[in-house]
């Protein structure tokens, strides 16, 4: 159970504020260094603030209200000192010290170095934090772009699933080939299908790390998560104890107040990545999301966790901190991280962790088992875009093994000129290429989603990035979460992002030979570069699914009459099987464009699907002789298994068999 808040204790000093010299380990600069001093020493920081983590006994004092304050803050002028996570109480905020950690806040007119000095001689702290500045580009060149408006369509096409107007837009989505000028037929995340399967669940929440949502955006209003508490509330107050006032659909960590903010010339990075997500799906208007329900109030729900401000600016290690253990708190299954360092600060995970100590033990608390915030997986997942610097690892924290990291590929089924790879890079997603689509004159070859109409005159705009392919990883995740709790699946520990990483298509045969245009430069693009660092594979929604399932895929390239070995899951004589028949349901076929019959031949099914599309067959046979027992006969015994077919316009390196 949450204790009170700690009520914030001020000392005000009449001595001069000066550093302590003795007893102080500096470097050679005259810096306080290890061993108390923690994370980056050298990059911006705020003013006027240190972050500290106590010892056990000094943290035990301090909750039980007999710690001297009055002594360890003796030399900062007007200091104060409060906790980082002040309802951070019981055990699992416990087992990664986040108790420990408190943010001392003084006179701005002394030196964050000399009131670091001044508390490195307290045996009482046992680590100093600067309290460290990531100012995140959201400018066009951060992701390959200007944001443009949509043109508006004329209407979706009647062989949609979904009514809303821009979905024939969502190559994204669903990508026969013909969505934008130079794609590939099934360069999608392959949710088409998997919606007649689930379209999602208001149980399952997704935090977004980022500028403050667009909460009252068309397709997004009935999204958003609600404090029920403080919407129901008095404004000012904090009805729910949280520790967090007015925090009705979220909080702004960057400004300290309930109220999200996002209006200005960048401030659509956040509703953008929302709208991916769960925008109101059916509604008759705008875009289709991943898991944005069918129009009922069955959506997941979105948690806006503002940790920049309007203009991209200013997220500090506290303010991340605090927002992944309120995340944690409100019930979010899911961290949609678009954001991180650049891939060249930390050459390491020790390196990263030595120098984000608070950032990191937040992340830690977050994907702990004891706070999984849904029955269906085991643990909270942590999601990071790779980064758009066209570097060979990814940013922090997205390349820890705790995290997911998301690189970026185009309409055609290509890694983008943008996009990080290799090393700390996990699963790919499409994020846009505004490259191909220039060819055209054309935005179509990026990613359309929700935007702030004051800022380009529309509610809608497209946009490129890995920030516009993590959100894609995200929605899966929370639509396959969705569907292990429709039928009753539950996971334990990381087995769930286990099968996740591994929900995947190929797209490495892809990535042999040639070049593709990035930026007007014709050859850039140099793709055996990019060959097995792309992550695990493409994201395929449906393949989530049948792995929750349990049911096998296999890969078929759409228009080929392909024969796949069924080895794998008949057995090692599957060739000397006699098989009875294989069925197919009428939807299989309208969903695979199956004309003729499939046929099983010497073990292989032998298959020829004319559309991209996801469906289950199931194929008969008789263990055991060439007849049925029974009656008069002695026999074997009938077998059948479902096999989950999977048509895209690429074909597989690996027979169809992840």
């Amino acid at each position: 159970m949450m204790k009170k808040i700690l009520t914030l204790l001020t000392i005000a000093t009449t001595c001069m504020v000066s550093c302590v010299e003795e007893n102080l380990d500096k470097d050679a600069a005259g810096r306080v260094s290890r061993p108390k001093m923690v994370g980056d020493l050298t990059g911006e920081k705020e003013d006027g603030k240190l972050l500290i983590r106590l010892t056990g006994s000094a943290a035990g004092a301090m909750s039980e209200g007999t710690f001297d304050v009055a002594g360890l803050l003796e030399g900062l002028e007007e200091a104060s000192i409060a906790p980082v996570f002040p309802t951070a109480t019981e055990k699992a905020a416990i087992r990664h010290g986040l108790h420990k950690w408190y943010a001392v806040s003084f006179d701005s007119r002394t030196s964050v170095e000399c009131a670091a000095e001044i508390l490195a001689s307290r045996h009482e702290i046992e680590a100093i934090q600067y309290n460290s500045i990531t100012y995140t580009d959201f400018s066009p060149e951060s992701i390959g772009c200007t944001p443009s408006p949509m043109t508006r369509s004329t209407g979706s096409s009647s062989s949609l699933p979904f009514n809303d107007m821009l979905l024939n837009k969502q190559w994204n989505l669903i990508n026969d080939g013909t969505t934008v000028t130079g794609s590939v037929a099934g360069s999608d995340v392959g949710v088409k299908d998997a919606w007649k399967l689930t379209t999602g669940d208001p149980r399952v929440v997704v935090a977004v790390f980022d500028q403050g949502i667009a909460y009252g955006h068309p397709d997004l209003k009935k999204a958003m998560w609600k404090n029920t508490k403080e919407t129901g509330g008095r404004t000012g107050v904090d009805d729910d104890k949280n520790g967090y006032v007015d925090d009705k659909n979220g909080y702004n960590f960057a400004k300290k107040q309930g109220k999200l903010t996002y209006a200005s010339s960048t401030g659509d990075h956040g509703t953008h990545i929302a709208g991916t997500i769960a925008a109101t799906n059916n509604n008759g208007r705008g875009i289709s999301s991943i898991a944005g329900g069918s129009g009922i109030g069955d959506g997941v729900r979105l948690i806006s966790c503002q940790i920049f401000d309007e203009n991209g600016a200013q997220a500090s290690s506290q303010k991340v901190a605090e927002a992944f253990y309120y995340a944690a708190q409100q019930g979010a299954s899911i961290a949609q991280c678009s954001y991180g360092y650049d891939p060249g600060s930390y050459a390491s995970d020790n390196a990263y962790i030595n120098a984000t100590s608070l950032e990191y033990n937040a992340i830690k608390y977050f994907v702990n088992p004891q706070n999984c915030n849904h029955s269906a997986i085991g643990q909270n997942l942590v999601i990071f875009a790779a980064g758009n610097e066209t570097t060979s690892n990814a940013g922090y924290p997205g390349a820890l093994p705790i995290c997911v990291s998301v690189t970026a590929y185009g309409p055609d089924y290509l890694p983008t000129g943008y996009t990080n790879y290799g090393r700390g890079c996990n699963i790919a997603a499409p994020g846009g290429d505004y490259s191909i689509g220039a060819q055209n004159s054309s935005n179509a070859s990026q990613i359309l989603s929700t935007c702030i109409k004051e800022v380009v005159g529309d509610d809608y705009v497209w946009m490129e990035g890995t920030s516009m392919a993590c959100p894609h990883v995200s929605g899966v995740a929370a639509l396959g979460i969705s569907y292990a709790a429709k039928i009753g699946k539950k996971f334990e520990g990381d087995d769930y992002r286990n099968i996740l990483l591994t929900a995947v298509n190929d797209i490495n045969s892809l990535m042999l030979e040639g070049t593709k245009p990035y930026n007007g430069v014709a050859d850039a693009v140099v793709l055996k570069n990019y060959h097995k660092r792309m992550g695990t594979g493409a994201l395929d929604t449906w393949r989530l699914f049948m792995l929750i399932e349990g049911t096998p895929s296999v890969q078929v390239t759409a228009g080929e009459r392909c024969s796949v070995d069924l080895k794998e899951y008949f057995g090692g004589s599957a060739a000397d099987i006699t098989y009875r028949g294989i069925e197919v349901s009428d939807e299989a076929r309208e969903a695979l464009g199956i004309k003729g019959d499939p046929k099983m031949d010497k073990g292989l099914l032998v298959i020829k699907c004319d559309k991209c599309g996801s469906a289950k067959i199931k194929i008969s046979a008789i263990a055991g002789g060439g007849q049925l027992g029974g009656g008069n006969n002695i026999g074997g015994t009938e077998i059948s298994r479902e096999v989950s077919i999977i048509s895209r316009g690429v074909s597989s390196t690996n027979g169809g068999w992840f």
